[in-house]
C-alpha cells in the first residue's frame, strides 16, 4: 500500500482534493457552529432556566440560536459602519504614506556621491518593467485566464460559506442528537480503554480551543481598547481605526498586532513622519505591557503554554500550514502538550505506587 501510494501520489492528492471539495461546506459548516455555540450556550443557560413552561422550554434554542446569529450579524455591520466612515481616507493614507515613504527614499538615493550612475525610474521604466512583467505571466491572454480562475475561486468559496452557514444552523438547532450520534459512533471503537482514551483526548482538545478562543478574543479586545485609547491620548491621526485593527489583528497570536501596528505607521505616515515614529515606540511600549501583563494572564493561563511554545506553535504551524497554522498552532500544541503531561503524571504515579500497588491501582480504577 506504502508503495503504491508513493507510485500514485499526485492521484492520490488529487484524490483527497475531491473529496475536500465535497465536504468543504459541511467543514466551514462545523467550525461556524462550534463558533456560533459559545454564544448560544451562553444564552440557552440563562434564558428562564428555572422554568416549567413547556413553551419556554421547547422554543429555548432556536430563540438562543437566533439570538446568537443576530449578535454576530449586528457586531459585523457595526465593525463595517465603524470603519466605512475612514476606509476611503485610511486605505488612502496608506497608499500615500507607502508613496512618500518611497519618494524620501529616492530623494535620499539621488543625493548620494553618483547617483547621476543610477538609471532614474521614470514613468517609462515603470511602464517597462509592467510589460516585462506581463510578458513573464504569458501575456494578457494568461493573466485573463489567471483572473477567471480567482472569480472562480472566490465564488466556490463564497457558495461554500453559505452551504456551511445552512449546515451550521442545523447543527446548532439539532446538538444533542448530533451529539448522541458521535457517542453511538465512538463505541464502535474496539476496547473500552481506547474508547475511553479517545473521549479523553476529545474532551481535552476541546476545553483547550474552547478556552483559546475566548483568551484570544477577551484579549483582542484588551489590546485594541488600550491601544485606540493610548492613541486618543497622543493625538494619533486615525487613533479608533488603529486601535480596531491592530485589536483584530491581534487574533492572529504572537505577530498578528504587528502586522496591525505596520499598518497603523503607514497610515500615520502620510499625516505626520515624526508621529509615526512616535506610534511605532508606542506600540513597542504596549507590546511589552501585553507580553507580560495581559497575555500571560489571559490567553497564557487559558491554554497553559510557556512563551517557548507559543512562539514554536505559531512559527512551525505558520510554516507547515500557512495562516490556517498560525491560528491553530497554539491549541493544537497545548493539547498535545495536555495529553503528554497526563500521561507523565500517570506514569510517575505508578512508579511512585511500585509494581504491585499500581497493579492493585489500576484494577480499582477499571473496577
Amino acid at each position: 500500500v506504502a508503495a503504491l501510494a508513493a507510485a500514485r501520489f499526485d492521484g492520490l492528492c488529487s484524490i483527497f482534493s475531491t473529496v475536500w471539495s465535497a465536504f468543504e461546506p459541511l467543514a466551514i459548516g462545523a467550525v461556524l457552529a462550534y463558533l456560533l455555540n459559545f454564544i448560544a450556550a451562553a444564552l440557552e443557560s440563562r434564558w428562564f432556566p428555572h422554568t416549567n413552561n413547556a413553551l419556554a422550554i421547547k422554543t429555548r434554542r432556536p430563540i438562543c440560536v437566533i439570538l446568537a446569529i443576530t449578535a454576530v450579524t449586528l457586531a459585523l455591520a457595526a465593525l463595517t459602519s465603524f470603519v466605512g466612515g475612514e476606509f476611503k481616507s485610511a486605505g488612502a493614507a496608506i497608499i500615500t504614506g507607502i508613496s512618500e515613504a518611497a519618494a524620501m527614499a529616492s530623494q535620499a538615493i539621488a543625493n548620494l556621491p553618483g547617483a547621476q550612475a543610477i538609471p532614474i525610474l521614470d514613468n517609462a521604466t515603470w511602464n517597462s518593467i509592467g510589460q516585462k512583467a506581463l510578458d513573464a505571466m504569458g501575456g494578457t491572454d494568461q493573466a485573463l485566464r489567471i483572473v477567471a480562475q480567482t472569480s472562480g475561486e472566490v465564488a466556490h468559496l463564497t457558495l461554500s460559506i453559505l452551504l456551511g452557514m445552512v449546515f451550521a444552523l442545523y447543527l446548532l438547532l439539532d446538538k444533542d442528537r448530533v451529539h448522541a450520534g458521535a457517542m453511538r459512533a465512538a463505541s464502535f471503537i474496539p476496547g473500552e480503554d481506547l474508547r475511553r482514551r479517545v473521549l479523553h483526548a476529545c474532551s481535552i482538545t476541546n476545553d483547550c480551543f474552547s478556552r483559546f478562543i475566548r483568551g484570544q478574543c477577551i484579549e483582542a479586545v484588551i489590546l485594541g481598547a488600550l491601544c485606540a485609547i493610548g492613541g486618543t491620548i497622543l493625538q494619533f491621526p486615525y487613533a479608533a481605526s488603529i486601535g480596531l485593527i491592530v485589536g483584530v489583528s491581534s487574533l492572529i497570536p504572537f505577530a498578528g498586532a504587528w502586522i496591525g501596528g505596520i499598518m497603523g505607521a503607514a497610515m500615520i505616515l502620510s499625516q505626520d513622519p515624526v508621529q509615526a515614529l512616535q506610534f511605532i515606540v508606542f506600540l513597542v511600549v504596549l507590546q511589552q505591557i501585553e507580553g507580560h501583563l495581559i497575555y500571560p494572564n489571559v490567553v497564557g493561563q487559558s491554554v497553559g503554554l510557556p512563551s517557548i511554545w507559543v512562539f514554536v506553535a505559531v512559527i512551525a504551524g505558520g510554516s507547515l500550514f500557512g495562516l490556517l497554522g498560525v491560528l491553530l498552532g497554539v491549541p493544537v500544541i497545548s493539547t498535545i502538550r495536555t495529553l503528554a503531561m497526563e500521561h507523565f503524571a500517570k506514569q510517575d504515579a505508578e512508579n511512585a505506587l511500585g509494581p504491585e500497588d499500581g497493579t492493585v491501582s489500576q484494577q480499582m480504577h477499571s473496577a
